[in-house]
């Protein structure tokens, strides 16, 4: 449990770029029965027949913008196909992510250095569980987003805030509801893994408005980010405004097939090394 104390004083702490250096610990205790926190449970919620075997195959892309700008700072592709979901991105492709939902596992792939590292999904749900349970100083939290709620707008229209951050997003019902509830394990997925390999934002406010939209069976489609992050408390000072626009397309061309086979073959003949020694 001091494993676990450790991280938790990150955490207090406000500065989330350091629990990258507690996480491989936090990520191999074992499993505790009733441990996870009852408001980030959204995984969970999926039974396997629902989320693996009657999703179509579709993909999304994410083109994220600084406000004022006409060419889109960065462009993510993930790829829905059969239960798995690969997450590649197009500006940037050195690191390429898995998230192998019949397997409940990750698997980063570093495309420069040639090497991969695999953690298990009960593995993250602990990890954000804990940072959850732990953190009760209502200020931390408030910081934190863990206390954020969202607020419905009408229109399937979603805001939410906490200090220093500002959220609104448009939804959109998909053609099927299963990919409204693959794309909400996605995004749940990626920010249990952004405790592990932070970047950005903590990420339990933006599960809280992820688990909203999946409960209305919505995708995201239109989303203003506004940041305004003074340093308080050791955190990065963080200021920015971004407007970032989704859309799918329903079944896989020929480009997605492709980045599909490479990513199995790399997750095959890449060197496996371990979570503390992958590139960050």
């Amino acid at each position: 449990m001091k494993l676990v104390r450790k991280l938790v004083d990150v955490v207090r702490s406000g500065w989330m770029r350091r629990i990258a250096a507690t996480c491989v610990a936090v990520l191999l205790l074992p499993t505790a029965s009733g441990a996870i926190a009852q408001d980030f449970r959204l995984a969970n919620h999926r039974e396997p027949t629902q989320s693996q075997n009657s999703t179509p195959d579709f993909a999304l892309t994410t083109k994220i913008y600084y406000a004022g700008e006409r060419n889109p700072n960065s462009v993510h592709l993930n790829i829905f196909d059969d239960g798995v979901i690969y997450s590649i991105p197009q500006t940037d492709s050195r690191f390429w992510t898995v998230f192998d939902l019949k397997k409940s596992q990750v698997v980063l792939l570093d495309k420069k250095t040639k090497t991969r590292c695999s953690v298990s999904m009960d593995a993250l749900t602990r990890l954000a569980a804990q940072a959850d349970a732990e953190v009760t100083d209502p200020k931390r939290r408030d910081r934190l987003g863990m206390n954020a709620q969202v607020k419905d707008l009408g229109g399937n229209q979603f805001e939410l805030s906490y200090p220093g951050v500002s959220y609104k997003v448009q939804g959109v019902v998909p053609p099927s509801p299963a990919m409204a509830v693959a794309n909400a394990q996605l995004v749940d997925w990626a920010c249990r893994l952004n405790l592990a390999r932070p970047r950005g934002l903590p990420p339990f406010g933006r599960m809280r408005l992820n688990e909203e939209l999946w409960k209305r069976s919505l995708i995201g489609t239109q989303t203003s980010l506004t940041i305004d992050r003074n340093g308080m408390d050791g955190e990065p000072v963080m200021k920015a405004v971004l407007n970032i626009e989704s859309s799918w397309s329903q079944g896989l061309d020929d480009t997605s097939q492709r980045l599909v086979d490479q990513a199995a073959s790399y997750s095959v003949i890449y060197q496996q090394v371990s979570w503390k020694d992958f590139a960050d």
